[in-house]
C-alpha cells in the first residue's frame, strides 16, 4: 500500500468524490483538525468532521476537480475546483487545501476559499443585463467562425432573451462574486432558437414522450470564455430536462457553439443556413442528443 503523503491525500480526494464518510474518517486522524485558513477552526475529531462531511454531501453532492498538487515533506497542497449540484442550481468553488500528513493519516487541514461561481434561475429583472451580455458574446466570440457582417446581423436580428423561458423558469444565469458571466437554458416548448423579436404566434408545449426538448441560447461573457461555464449550464439543463420526462434534446447551434455541443455528446443531424437582412446567410447546425 502506498502511504506517501500524496497517496494519502489522493485517497482522501477519492473518498470525498465517492461521498464515503467512513473512508474519510479512516484517513483523518482521530484528533484531526480542519481550519479555514489561517486559524479558524471548522471541525475537530471524527465526532465533528464526520457530520460536517455528511451535511456537505447532502446539500449539494459535491465533486472536487484537482487542478494542481504540490507535495513537500509531510505537507500536500491541492488546488481544486469543487463542483456542487443542488435542486435549485449548481456551483463551482475555487479552493486551496493544505494537508498535513503524519503517521499515514491527515492530522490537520487548512482550506482557503476562492471565487464562488453559481448558477441560478434567471429573473425578469435580469433581462437587460442578459441581453447586453448576449450582444457582447455574439460579436466577440463569433470571430473566426463568422464574418463581422454575419456576427452583427445575427446579433441584431436573432440573438437575445426569449422571455417565455424566463417565465417557464428554464433559463439560467451564472454569476461569480455577483458578476453575470453566462446565461442559457432549456425549453419544453417548440421554438428552436431566437429571441422574442424573432418569434411569431404561439409557442406550444412539446410532448416529452415523443419529442425532444430544446437547448436554448447559451452565451458566455467573452472574458470568461473557455472556463467551463457552458458545460456547467449544460449539465444543469440536461438534468432538469431528464427530470421533466424528456429522453432527448435538440438545438440549433451557431458555429462558435458547435465545439461545446459536440463535447457534450450532441451530434450534427443537419447543416442549414438562416437568411438575414442584407442578403446575409448564416450557417447553422441542427444537433441532437439522447439523454
Amino acid at each position: 500500500m502506498n502511504t506517501t503523503p500524496s497517496a494519502i491525500v489522493q485517497a482522501q480526494l477519492d473518498a470525498y468524490n465517492a461521498h464515503d464518510v467512513p473512508a474519510l474518517l479512516a484517513i483523518y486522524a482521530d484528533d484531526a483538525q480542519q481550519f479555514q485558513h489561517p486559524d479558524t477552526l471548522l471541525a475537530q475529531g471524527g465526532a465533528q468532521i464526520g457530520p460536517r462531511f455528511t451535511a456537505r454531501f447532502a446539500a449539494s453532492r459535491p465533486r472536487a476537480q484537482l487542478l494542481n498538487r504540490i507535495a513537500c515533506g509531510k505537507l500536500v497542497i491541492d488546488h481544486e475546483i469543487v463542483h456542487g449540484d443542488a435542486p435549485d442550481g449548481v456551483s463551482a468553488q475555487e479552493l486551496v487545501a493544505t494537508y498535513e500528513v503524519e503517521q499515514g493519516r491527515i492530522s490537520r487541514a487548512w482550506f482557503s476559499f476562492g471565487a464562488l461561481t453559481s448558477l441560478r434561475v434567471a429573473l425578469s429583472g435580469d433581462v437587460p443585463a442578459m441581453n447586453a451580455l448576449i450582444a457582447r458574446s455574439g460579436m466577440v466570440l463569433s470571430a473566426g467562425f463568422y464574418s463581422e457582417e454575419q456576427a452583427e446581423a445575427v446579433t441584431r436580428h436573432v440573438f437575445g432573451v426569449d422571455t417565455q423561458l424566463v417565465a417557464d423558469q428554464t433559463y439560467f444565469v451564472i454569476e461569480r462574486d455577483g458578476a453575470m458571466l453566462a446565461c442559457g437554458g432549456w425549453s419544453r416548448r417548440a421554438t428552436l432558437y431566437g429571441a422574442d423579436r424573432a418569434k411569431s404566434g404561439p409557442d406550444p408545449l412539446l410532448d416529452p414522450a415523443s419529442q425532444p426538448g430544446r437547448i436554448r441560447a447559451f452565451f458566455v461573457e467573452p472574458a470568461a470564455a473557455r472556463q467551463g461555464l457552458g458545460s456547467m449550464l449544460m449539465r444543469h439543463c440536461e438534468r432538469q430536462a431528464r427530470a421533466a420526462g424528456f429522453t432527448a434534446l435538440e438545438l440549433a447551434a451557431t458555429l462558435p457553439g458547435v465545439p461545446l455541443y459536440l463535447a457534450s455528446g450532441f451530434a450534427v443531424t443537419e447543416d442549414f443556413h438562416l437568411d438575414l437582412p442584407g442578403d446575409i446567410q448564416l450557417p447553422l447546425a441542427r444537433m441532437h442528443k439522447r439523454l
